[in-house]
């Protein structure tokens, strides 16, 4: 039954059209990180800027879980809803870790997050290329959804496959928790507030529910040591690279940052991007 939801969840939300390319937006420090280490940081989901993240679904699926145990009359349907949601309350959300990606690779709202003073970059990455680095490194990137009734539905699905699994008798209870976490961690990280639709993201998150603290890296924080896992670009095993285009956001500085970023590029051994600028003016945004 669980396996019928991993690909009803990837028939549901995974256009019938990919996107060639998707962008991830960054800062100065970002992009040299990035290029430098070859790789992209997966932030432990805690620590995003965003703190409901993820935290949406979460609540839906608290709603159905009680409006189901409201509306039945069975004992035992009941007490497995019961017995669901305080499964539900004790997922541990905090081996979750994501990197953001956008189908916009000059996106206004983007730069006004990253480009303060002219330093914000725009990585295009071949999502084909992405797909295959994410298979070898247990991660997954999938699209947001930011529909209601499409948020409404695979939650319905997915309570739906638990009962199917679970109401028949307490034979496999023993592997009920794993299960929940899995399902939910892989749901979780997509479904978005609708407010947030021009963003058209795509999200990088680790599959395993499993990570331990040994597998984390650590970084500086605003405010605490931030845990991140690192997901390898592969710029230094293939010819075949997944960076294809960087635009430089809005600059008073165009044709200095075009050269030193071209310059860039080429002694890191990517002689092959693209590197064009952005169309939307300068402002010195706060």
């Amino acid at each position: 039954m669980l396996e019928n939801f991993e690909k009803h969840l990837y028939s549901t939300i995974f256009p019938e059209h990919l996107p060639k390319t998707v962008y991830h937006y960054t800062t100065q420090g970002g992009i040299l990180g990035i290029i430098q280490q070859g790789e992209i940081w997966a932030t432990q989901v805690a620590f995003l800027n965003d703190k409901n993240e993820v935290y949406l679904t979460f609540r839906l699926l608290a709603n159905e879980l009680n409006r189901r145990r409201t509306a039945t009359s069975d004992p035992y349907m009941r007490a497995l809803l019961a017995e669901l949601q305080e499964i539900l309350k004790k997922v541990d959300r905090t081996h979750i870790c994501i990197s953001s990606f956008c189908e916009e690779g000059d996106l206004l709202s983007q730069w006004r997050g990253y480009g303060n003073q002219g330093k914000g970059y725009s990585l295009g990455f071949d999502l084909n290329k992405l797909f295959s680095a994410a298979k070898k490194q247990d991660f997954v990137i999938w699209p947001c959804v930011y529909d209601n009734s499409t948020h409404n539905e695979l939650v319905s699905y997915l309570v739906d496959c638990w009962l199917q699994k679970y109401g028949k008798g307490r034979a496999e209870y023993d592997n009920m928790v794993d299960d929940i976490t899995s399902n939910v961690c892989r749901l979780a990280p997509i479904l978005k507030d609708r407010n947030f639709k021009e963003e058209k993201e795509w999200r990088l998150v680790n599959a395993a529910v499993d990570v331990a603290p040994s597998d984390f890296s650590f970084r500086e924080g605003a405010f605490a040591i931030i845990p991140y896992l690192a997901f390898k670009l592969g710029f230094r095993e293939s010819e075949n690279q997944c960076l294809e285009k960087i635009v430089l956001g809005p600059t008073p500085h165009k044709k200095l940052a075009l050269n030193s970023t071209r310059m860039f590029l080429q002694a890191n051994g990517l002689k092959n991007t693209e590197v064009v600028l952005s169309s939307i003016p300068f402002r010195n945004w706060k």
